[in-house]
């Protein structure tokens, strides 16, 4: 195994049973860091005390011109405090979460104590914690098989009890025809942005690359040789219509289109998406159900508003999703635990 893939060795074989809980917070971490983030940014660091755990936003590991507000950047750290939350249910120990405990303090996103050190995991707890180390995000094209009602409303079913945030599958197949319209006409102005284009070749790396952060090429599909020259081709070329054309063929091909929204859009809010969407990822995950994002007209202001008539929605979309069957895609890389916590 790469050394730059070594963080999803993890097993629960490894859990310190006989560590202090400082020790044992930071096995927890080895999980919550496996959540998935945008460009793979990984933009979260862990504080770890005696009897606590703080989760800071890493605004050094921002994307300012796709993410001004640093909206993706806190929905990625609520993933990772729900694969933390996880582990520490499936391990027995109850989580009391405070968020945003200081105010006035939006780096400081969440604190963590135990509650409880007898928590009896059930089986959704078991479920979502055997799907941590299966969960990918697949960027290729998806199987033509199709998501039984069943399996939908698994998936709904996830956020229904969640006053904060709301998961919704678009049906309407104009509706998904228009939804495709606005992500190319994104793809090709997201492409027409020379600061985005830069943005992202800093984050898209040659598949032989030793870096722990950001998208190799094979998570596009691309060969060895081709991956080799991914920046060059981002940074400098117009590969707007050869995006739009790729994504309106994974849309086109995908059983399930889904969006998430929010009441308000802050960043309470935001935090309670990622922690939402973690948790429907990893249901999807346990149905063999992979998902990718489609976030562009959610990131480009004029689209934005487009797509709020389009849904017919007076609140926040915050994430667009396609999901279906895939084939098993290699993971991304990941920092080391040691990169991404303070001990105090």
């Amino acid at each position: 195994m790469r050394n730059n893939l070594v963080a999803w060795a993890v097993s629960e074989d490894h859990f310190p049973s006989f560590g202090s809980i400082k020790e044992k917070f930071k096995f927890f971490v080895r999980y919550a860091i496996l959540a998935p983030s945008g460009h793979n940014t990984q933009p979260w660091m862990f504080e770890v005390h005696d009897e606590s755990l703080n989760l800071l936003a890493d605004r050094t590991r921002a994307l300012p011109v796709i993410d001004p507000d640093d909206r993706e950047l806190i929905i990625s750290c609520g993933a990772a405090l729900t694969n933390l939350v996880v582990a520490m249910k499936y391990f027995g120990f109850e989580p009391d979460i405070t968020y945003f405990p200081v105010e006035h303090d939006n780096d400081l996103l969440a604190s963590v104590k135990i509650k409880a050190r007898d928590y009896e995991p059930n089986d959704e707890d078991k479920m979502f914690f055997k799907s941590i180390l299966k969960r990918r995000t697949n960027r290729l094209p998806f199987a033509d098989d199709v998501v039984d009602g069943i399996t939908k409303q698994k998936l709904i079913s996830i956020t229904t009890q969640d006053k904060d945030v709301r998961f919704a599958i678009v049906e309407d197949t104009d509706k998904k025809e228009e939804i495709t319209k606005l992500i190319e006409i994104a793809d090709r102005a997201q492409s027409q942005n020379k600061s985005f284009c830069r943005e992202l070749a800093q984050w898209v790396h040659p598949n032989r690359s030793n870096s722990k952060d950001g998208i190799p090429g094979y998570a596009f599909g691309m060969g060895d040789l081709i991956s080799y020259g991914s920046p060059f081709f981002i940074g400098n070329l117009n590969w707007g219509d050869i995006q739009a054309g790729r994504d309106r063929n994974l849309v086109k091909g995908s059983p399930l289109l889904a969006y998430m929204e929010t009441k308000k859009d802050k960043p309470f809010e935001w935090l309670r998406t990622g922690m939402a969407l973690e948790r429907i990822l990893l249901k999807a995950a346990y149905e063999g159900i992979a998902a990718s994002y489609l976030n562009q007209p959610l990131e480009v202001p004029e689209l934005f508003e487009k797509f709020k008539v389009l849904v017919d929605t007076p609140n926040y979309p915050q994430m667009i999703l396609r999901m279906g069957y895939g084939k098993e895609v290699k993971s991304t890389p990941r920092r080391d635990v040691e990169d991404v916590i303070k001990l105090n």
